[in-house]
């Protein structure tokens, strides 16, 4: 199984806090590691919320500008 990337996870969020720049809306907390370590070591157990954020870029791809629905 490969290793959770939060930071590609929808539920992945930065705060302003410096002493806890990382947190998960999922789960609902701020930490000061990468939150999925957290959930590993409290649980012993991978993050079961994990779900890969839709990419910006993939997006802009099916933007067709043919369509009239955009003139």
């Amino acid at each position: 199984m490969e290793q959770i990337s939060c930071m590609k996870c929808k539920y992945y969020k930065s705060t302003y806090d410096p002493r806890s720049p990382r947190g998960c809306r999922f789960y609902g907390f701020e930490t000061a590691s990468i939150p999925s370590m957290v959930i590993k070591r409290e649980t012993g157990s991978e993050c079961m919320a994990y779900e890969k954020r839709a990419n910006a870029r993939e997006k802009k791809k099916e933007l067709d500008l043919n369509d009239p629905k955009l003139w």
